[in-house]
């Protein structure tokens, strides 16, 4: 099969790509309320009575509705990291909340002092802003590489 395009317009056309990664980086911001919602997840665990099992739905719901505003708003959604460091800091993430989630359980079901939950709460809700915060620059880095870099 053969090729009609000219190498300098195909050039072209990578470099236009590479500039548009580039202003796509600019505008990928995590809101600010996204990391407190994920915390807000775990610590309605630790939360005593029906408090929890009302605010846990409460922040579930929020989280979308408030990403198709976000996106509404800015015209940018991502929902996937951009490459291999990104991903990292996502998984870590991940575990961090779903070790927290099960700890939290973990002590409702002990019946223990539901203020051993707030230790894996804490735990969580930081993690969440300084790891989510972290994850935002390394996105922002990754997308503005050229896409021939990222992987």
């Amino acid at each position: 099969m053969e090729s009609n395009v000219d190498p300098d317009e195909a050039r072209a056309a990578l470099a236009f790509l590479d500039d548009d990664g580039a202003r796509l980086a600019e505008r990928v911001v995590t809101p600010w309320w996204y990391h407190p919602i994920v915390a807000a997840i775990v610590i309605s665990q630790a939360l005593p009575g029906t408090w929890g099992v009302a605010l846990l739905p409460l922040a579930i719901v929020a989280i979308p509705l408030l990403m198709l505003a976000y996106k509404k708003h800015s015209g940018v959604a991502t929902t996937q990291p951009a490459g291999p460091r990104s991903r990292r800091l996502m998984l870590m993430l991940l575990v961090i909340v779903v070790l927290a989630l099960v700890s939290t359980l973990v002590v409702k079901l002990t019946d223990s002092s539901p203020w051993w939950a707030l230790i894996p709460a804490a735990i969580a809700a930081v993690a969440t802003v300084l790891l989510g915060r972290r994850y935002d620059a390394v996105l922002r880095q990754e997308l503005a590489l050229p896409v021939s870099a990222r992987r």
